[in-house]
């Protein structure tokens, strides 16, 4: 008999050479991939070209049983496909089966009658995504596998039952520019015989690696915020084919083995329970599989069921079951693990693939049930709105273009929302007309509203429980990400439930949301003068004196769009009130006299693109605050902006930047590689930001003594998180890092107590010296100082998303401005966890400092004010430091 190490490495031993569907025959007029690419499905990397090339070769192969979409085009211009399989007959009547999916998943007022004929004709949706992080590569290698597999396979009864009960949507490649990052370095790297050794070069890429997209976003975080074109595509599918059933296969650690659900906990309680019960219907036929083949697997750990962002958690807000499979990945063709085994891609693309195939044909063998469990979803979130509050009403006095932005993404996700036909009541208040979205509650998106809109999603007792007791003794927790992201918090908008209020007027459109700037491209590139001619421009009335712009997200992107093409902009410096109404820090001043002629049919166009308001004035005679032709109005101009690129940096962080700078508010920036800073030329440019990092080995005293000439010769500075930590260890911010207990960084830890003192257990085991305790991704109170430039937009209070340790002791007032700070202790926490032990240190704490530095000056972070880029208020203040900073 096998000893128990002998068994356990027996099974753990890689399955080498297999097919991928033993005995399988196929036919031999659809192209192999050896065929088009010039090799097999499990012997090499396929590149990204090479991948659309086999999609559409096999779609030209069998055009009566595919339909292959073009989806989105990413950053760098390559193309995102999926490729629909059916039965011909089906396929030759797709748009009717669209049709009837579409009505399946709106199923107000649908009869019993008709609901029963749709459950007995319309196929399962099955959507099985791949590479979504560029470096996962085995997973694209199996989605050719996959479609030539359906498409080829000849008397097969498993294929024959997928074709006939179900349509198969392939993503084979979700992130192709990281994909092909990868390929790349791969490559450069690559030995005459591929490297088993982790340390070898070419399983040890450059930064940034692979996983992310062009703007290094990690796109399985993107779903509903859809910050990406890549996102923007891929929701857009989900929406068109509703799929039932949406698997996300994934790669891990180099020594793991295969996971696929049941997931860990915790459960996010706003997913079906009919969609969480099904896990152990697919778990259990591909776990049959997997043992029948020898495959190592393992379930209910590390991956929980929690943030509603992924690619398979998306659907669930719309009565899909989403499963995330993760394979070992080996990073190349070939791993050595620790334990000794070696693992290849072909074992990735093998068992991917046949936990692929299996996924399509328990959905095919189950279709009724998943069906019938999905209309039930619908139409209890449709119920769910029925008995509690009637609607949510978007609102935001101080920045009417933030709550609209916020109707447009729920729009995007597939939600119904109504502007406000007029002034809204909700309790003793009376919202103005404008400024008010209403999102009703009794839709079949019900709970997907909820997981996006509510203050908090609580996490189960018992896991909370369990994790306070690992972090007394000192062991990481188990939360696989954020524990709040609540956008209503994050964008700073009031999201109020109420009865109905009799106010909806028109319904938001997916043509509005999509007309986005940042989506559609107006305004965020360099050249033109494309405000002039923008059709959808309403006319500006003339103005004797000008235009003011109210600073806000959208008054902020208009002034950058001026600015970058030549229009002279000033800000104000404080507030005041002009024919009745009050103006805040920050509005924007454009002067007809100081501009060309034709400067109000160019700000008409800019305006129209960023959904600005736009106020003409033909009195500057101010009675009350600031006058317009006060030293407190600074002329602005179009920043200069270095922005710090590759290592240290973080990739998300320096990726968040960019993508911010670039794409959501149009600024033009230089991406400076930090091992040539030192070669930069500071005095050609006003702004300079360091994403988060440690640059303390890439930045010496040398370059610190430039950095302090350029500050007092007018340059702003900004840093955030770990920027920010560094800042201050390089004596560029007069501010210090804590702590654990409040502890200044660098001060000895304190004497241990005398030895008559009897001990707490807890306390006599903790470490004398720690990093403050963690925040596991929670939203916190943070307080600004509304008189100061850098708070222009904003109402004074804001959501902040705090991840991580870092803590950050108030500056003095000789030193500078503590322009946010986080709240007191009884009102800190506005969503998620932040264990007990961490609260009384983040109480009152810095997160927003300015620090004048001569004439310029630095601007300090807390945290990454542009995390995932749905931290929208704090991308404003980010905006704020870059627009306003420059000649303060």
């Amino acid at each position: 008999m096998l000893s128990t190490l002998a068994l356990a490495a027996l099974i753990q031993a890689p399955a080498v050479a297999q097919e991928l569907s033993p005995g399988t025959r196929y036919d031999p007029d659809i192209p192999t991939l050896e065929e088009v690419a010039g090799h097999g499905f499990t012997e090499a990397v396929t590149p990204p070209d090479d991948v659309i090339r086999y999609m559409e070769a096999l779609a030209d192969a069998a055009p009566e049983r595919t339909h292959l979409i073009r989806y989105a085009e990413s950053w760098e211009g390559r193309p995102l496909v999926v490729l629909v399989i059916g039965s011909p007959e089906r396929m030759a009547r797709l748009d009717e089966v669209k049709a009837g999916i579409e009505r399946l998943a709106d199923p107000r007022g649908l009869s019993a009658a008709e609901a029963e004929a749709l459950l007995a004709e319309l196929p399962v949706v099955t959507a099985l995504m791949h590479g979504i992080h560029g470096d996962e590569i085995s997973s694209s290698g199996a989605a050719m596998a996959e479609a030539y597999h359906l498409l080829a396979a000849m008397g097969d009864p498993d294929v024959d039952l997928i074709l006939s009960e179900s349509l198969v949507l392939i993503d084979p490649m979700e992130n192709p520019d990281g994909r092909n990052r990868f390929v790349y370095q791969n490559s450069v790297a690559g030995a005459r015989w591929p490297d088993e050794a982790r340390v070898s070069a070419e399983h040890d890429p450059p930064w940034p690696g692979g996983r992310g997209n062009h703007y290094l976003f990690d796109l399985n975080r993107d779903l509903f915020i859809q910050s990406q074109v890549e996102t923007r595509g891929k929701v857009d599918i989900f929406l068109e084919f509703r799929p039932h059933i949406v698997a996300d296969l994934h790669e891990m650690g180099g020594d793991a083995t295969y996971f696929f659900p049941p997931t860990a906990p915790p459960s996010n309680p706003w997913f079906g329970e009919r969609q969480v019960a099904l896990m152990d219907l697919f778990g259990e036929a591909i776990a049959a599989r997997f043992d029948a083949r020898g495959f190592a697997y393992f379930n209910r750990d590390v991956y929980d069921l929690f943030y509603p962002g992924y690619v398979d958690m998306w659907p669930m807000g719309h009565g899909a079951l989403g499963m995330t499979y993760e394979q070992a990945g080996a990073g190349g063709l070939r791993l050595r693990q620790s334990n000794d085994d070696l693992l290849t891609y072909g074992d990735g693309v093998l068992h991917h693939f046949t936990a692929a195939i299996e996924t399509a044909l328990t959905a095919a063998r189950n279709r009724d049930k998943i069906l019938r469990d999905y209309l039930a979803f619908l139409r209890e979130g449709t119920a769910l709105g029925e008995r509690g509050p009637a609607e949510i009403v978007l609102h935001s006095a101080h920045d009417p273009g933030m709550a609209e932005r916020l109707a447009l993404m729920l729009v995007e996700n597939g939600m119904e929302v109504f502007r406000a036909s007029g002034p809204v009541t909700v309790g003793d208040r009376t919202l103005p007309a404008g400024s008010s979205f209403i999102v009703p509650l009794d839709q079949p998106a019900h709970r997907f509203i909820r997981n996006l809109l509510d203050a908090h999603v609580p996490m189960e007792e018992d896991f909370v429980r369990r994790q306070i007791e690992r972090r007394a003794n000192r062991q990481p927790d188990e939360i696989y990400d954020l524990t709040a992201w609540s956008q209503p918090l994050l964008w700073d908008v009031e999201a109020i439930e109420t009865s109905p209020t009799g106010a909806r007027g028109a319904a938001v459109t997916a043509e509005e949301a999509a007309a986005r700037p940042e989506v559609s491209g107006g305004g965020a590139g360099g050249g033109g003068r494309g405000g002039a001619g923008d059709a959808s421009a309403a006319p500006l009335p003339e103005a004797l004196v000008g235009y003011l712009i109210p600073w806000g997200t959208n008054g902020a992107a208009t002034v950058a769009e001026a600015l970058r093409e030549g229009v002279r902009v000033r800000a104000a410096g404080a507030e005041f009130t002009l024919d009745g109404r009050r103006y805040g820090v920050g509005t924007a001043i454009v002067r007809v006299a100081e501009n060309d002629g034709d400067v109000r049919s160019r700000l008409a166009g800019i305006a129209a693109r960023h959904r600005a308001e736009v106020v003409p004035i033909d009195d500057a005679y101010v009675r009350e605050g600031m006058s317009l032709g006060s030293r407190r109005v600074r002329a602005l101009r179009e920043p200069r902006v270095l922005l710090v690129y590759d290592a240290p940096g973080r990739g998300y962080s320096v990726g968040w930047a960019r993508y911010v700078l670039e794409r959501r508010y149009g600024q033009r920036t230089t991406a400076v590689r930090a091992s040539s800073l030192g070669r930069a030329r500071l005095a050609d440019y006003d702004v300079v930001v360091f994403p988060s990092g440690n640059y303390g080995g890439v930045v010496g005293d040398g370059m610190l003594d430039r950095l302090q000439a350029w500050m007092r010769d007018g340059g702003t500075l900004v840093t955030m998180a770990e920027s920010s930590r560094w800042a201050s260890r390089a004596g560029l911010l007069a501010t210090e890092p804590e702590r654990r207990g409040g502890r200044a960084e660098g001060d000895d830890p304190p004497e241990p107590g005398t030895p008559e003192q009897p001990i707490e257990y807890l306390d006599a085991i903790s470490p004398e010296d720690e990093s403050p305790e963690g925040v596991p991704g929670a939203i916190l109170r943070t307080l600004l100082d509304t008189e100061h430039w850098l708070t222009a937009g904003t109402d004074g209070e804001i959501g902040v998303l705090v991840e991580g340790s870092r803590v950050f002791r108030p500056i003095t007032l000789d030193e500078g401005t503590n322009v946010g700070r986080y709240a007191d202790l009884d009102s800190l926490v506005l969503s998620g966890i932040v264990w007990e032990e961490s609260r009384p240190q983040l109480a009152n704490k810095a997160f927003l400092i300015h620090q004048p530095v001569g004439r310029g000056q630095v601007v300090a972070f807390a945290e990454d004010p542009n995390y995932r880029a749905y931290s929208e208020a704090t991308q404003l203040l980010f905006m704020n430091a870059v627009l306003l900073g420059p000649g303060r």
